[in-house]
C-alpha cells in the first residue's frame, strides 16, 4: 500500500490557475476533484494519485487519452493540463455528466429506454473500437466506465470512456500482437468479466466485446442474470448456461442472441469486424423506428438544466 494520499481542501490552487471546489470521490488508486480555472470560470476534472503508489495508472491514462486524441476519437477526454509535486501526480480533464451506471440506475426497472440503450450502446462500441485501433484492450467495460458529457458545453449527447487503470497493450511497438500468457490474472469487475477471465487466461480484444455485451443487455433491460450472485466461479458457469438456455436475451431485441454469437466466434488473434456488430444495432433501431436525432432519456427540454 502506498502512503495516505493528501486532501485537498476547497480553495487549493494547482499552478496558480486550477481552483479545487470539491472532491468528487476517491478510489483504490487515487481521488478525483472537480476544479475551476481561475481566470474563466471553466470546470474540469482532476484525477490524484500519491507519487509513491506502487501501482502508477496516471500515465496509463495520459498514454491513452493522448493517442485516441491523435487519432480523432470523440469519446476520450481531453487532457488539459498535467503535472506532479513531491506529493501527488495530477491529470486536469475533460469534466463528464452522469455515468451510464447513474442513468441506468435513475430509468423506470433500471434500464434505459431502447431507443437510449441502443444508441448510447453504439457509441460505448465506437469508443472500444478506437480503443483498439490505438493498440490497447481496456478490460473493465462496464456502465460505470462510461458517462455522457454536460448539457452546458453541448456534450450531453456524446459518451466518453473511462478509467484506464486496468488497460493493457496488446500489440508490441513494431505493431505486431503480443503472444497470450500461458495464465494472466482475473482482471476486471466480476458481473460483466468475459468467460475467458473466470479461466484466468489472457484477454484479447473479443473479451472487451463480450463484456460490451453483457453491459448491452444490463442498460436494455436492467440486469444481467447472474446480476445477484456474488460468487466469482458460479457467475462464470452462469455466463456459460446463460448463454446457452436463452435466458442471457430474454427481453432484448432478437439481434441480441447473434450479436454474442459473432463475438463468441471470435479468437484471442482476430481482428474483430465491429461493423457486424454496428448493423446489428442499426437492425435494431430500425424495426423498432428509433432514429439517430431522437432525444436521450436525459435530454431535458431547450433550456433545461441537465441536473
Amino acid at each position: 500500500m502506498g502512503e495516505a494520499l493528501p486532501q485537498l481542501p476547497p480553495g487549493t490552487m494547482i499552478k496558480n490557475m486550477y481552483k479545487v471546489t470539491k472532491k468528487l470521490g476517491e478510489g483504490g488508486f487515487g481521488a478525483v476533484y472537480l476544479m475551476e480555472n481561475a481566470s474563466n470560470g471553466e470546470k474540469y476534472a482532476m484525477k490524484v494519485e500519491g507519487c509513491r503508489e506502487q501501482i502508477q495508472v496516471l500515465k496509463m491514462e495520459v498514454v491513452v487519452l493522448q493517442s485516441l486524441k491523435a487519432r480523432g476519437a470523440k469519446h476520450g477526454c481531453d487532457i488539459i493540463d498535467r503535472g506532479r509535486n513531491d506529493q501527488f501526480n495530477y491529470v486536469i480533464m475533460t469534466l463528464v455528466g452522469k455515468s451510464l451506471q447513474d442513468l441506468r440506475k435513475e430509468g423506470q426497472g433500471q434500464h434505459l429506454s431502447l431507443s437510449s440503450a441502443l444508441r448510447i450502446g453504439k457509441q460505448c462500441l465506437e469508443a472500444t473500437a478506437d480503443l483498439h485501433a490505438i493498440g490497447y484492450l481496456h478490460r473493465d467495460i462496464k456502465p460505470g466506465n462510461f458517462a455522457v458529457g454536460r448539457q452546458e458545453v453541448q456534450q450531453h449527447r456524446n459518451v466518453f470512456i473511462l478509467d484506464f487503470g486496468l488497460a493493457r497493450k496488446f500489440v508490441k511497438d513494431s505493431g505486431e500482437i503480443r503472444t497470450p500468457r500461458a495464465q494472466a490474472g482475473f482482471r476486471g469487475t466480476v458481473r460483466y468479466a468475459p468467460i475467458n477471465c473466470h479461466k484466468f487466461k489472457e484477454l484479447g480484444r473479443k473479451d472487451d466485446l463480450e463484456t460490451w455485451f453483457y453491459m448491452q443487455v444490463e442498460i436494455t433491460i436492467g440486469k444481467v442474470p447472474w446480476s445477484t450472485c456474488q460468487d466469482m466461479n458460479e457467475v462464470g458457469r452462469l455466463k456459460e448456461a446463460n448463454r446457452r438456455d436463452g435466458s442471457l436475451f430474454a427481453g432484448c431485441p432478437p439481434q441480441y442472441a447473434p450479436m454474442l454469437q459473432y463475438i463468441d466466434g471470435l479468437q484471442y488473434w482476430d481482428q474483430p469486424d465491429y461493423n457486424t456488430l454496428y448493423g446489428l444495432i442499426d437492425q435494431a433501431c430500425r424495426a423498432g423506428g428509433i432514429n439517430d436525432g431522437d432525444p436521450y432519456d436525459w435530454e431535458k427540454p431547450a433550456g433545461g438544466a441537465f441536473w
